[in-house]
């Protein structure tokens, strides 16, 4: 009788564990299959309902989270968003991909597309330029990991007018330094740009920018006639 009353917190849990794993043997009622689903996402996506078309792969995500289509949905996703130019929210969705299957095949193209991004929403060479600075790092480390892939081509490409755009800003502000007569200010930019932009073609002639700026001192204040000086 006592081995019995001991037995039974064991059998208790037993019990609840088989009705537990049953319940999770079976799929949502009235949830259709993740197929189904992600081919209505896509029908949307190609007719322009980001949305709707955006909540239908989520929806795949949501149900079938360890299903092949619940990875290509998040990658479609992020597609979807891009080519809508909804940069940041395709941004969101790339890195997640990234985060989530870092080794998957589409882990490079992922990266790619987070490079290009931040280089569509790149600003003027005199706006602010982190979105630039953002495109360079992410290109860098696309081509140091992927550099056989059939984008690095492009990759190089957008790097390098990457690369120009924040060259000529670096030297916008140092010409206003330099007409300003802060020397020391456009000094350090026109050397910034000869040391970090090796090999980017750029308008300015920036050997002669230095020249101008750094073997130029500051500015010492005109000094009185030598018979002024004596009597004062």
């Amino acid at each position: 009788m006592k081995t019995t009353i001991k037995l039974l917190p064991l059998l208790l849990l037993l019990a609840l564990c088989i009705v537990y794993l049953a319940g999770c043997a079976h799929e949502p009622t009235g949830i259709r299959p993740a197929p189904e689903i992600f081919q209505e996402a896509s029908d949307l996506a190609k007719d322009g309902k980001v949305d709707k078309a955006a909540e239908k792969f989520m929806e795949v995500r949501t149900y079938y989270p360890g299903d092949e289509l619940a990875r290509k949905s998040l990658l479609a996703t992020a597609d979807l968003y891009f080519d809508n130019e909804l940069y940041e929210s395709a941004l969101q969705s790339y890195e997640e991909f990234r985060l989530l299957y870092p080794t998957d095949p589409q882990a490079g193209y992922a990266l790619f597309r987070v490079g290009m991004s931040y280089f569509k929403q790149m600003s003027t060479f005199d706006r602010d330029q982190t979105q630039t600075v953002k495109a360079i790092n992410a290109f860098e480390s696309f081509l140091a990991s992927y550099s056989s892939s059939p984008y690095a081509q492009t990759a190089k490409d957008n790097l390098l007018e990457a690369r120009k755009v924040l060259a000529k800003n670096y030297l916008t502000i140092g010409k206003f330094y330099l007409k300003q007569k802060d020397y020391k200010g456009a000094c350090k930019r026109f050397q910034y740009v000869q040391k970090n932009f090796a090999g980017v073609p750029v308008e300015d002639d920036v050997a002669d920018l230095i020249s101008r700026s750094c073997s130029t001192g500051p500015e010492q204040p005109a000094q009185k006639p030598w018979w002024k000086r004596l009597f004062s």
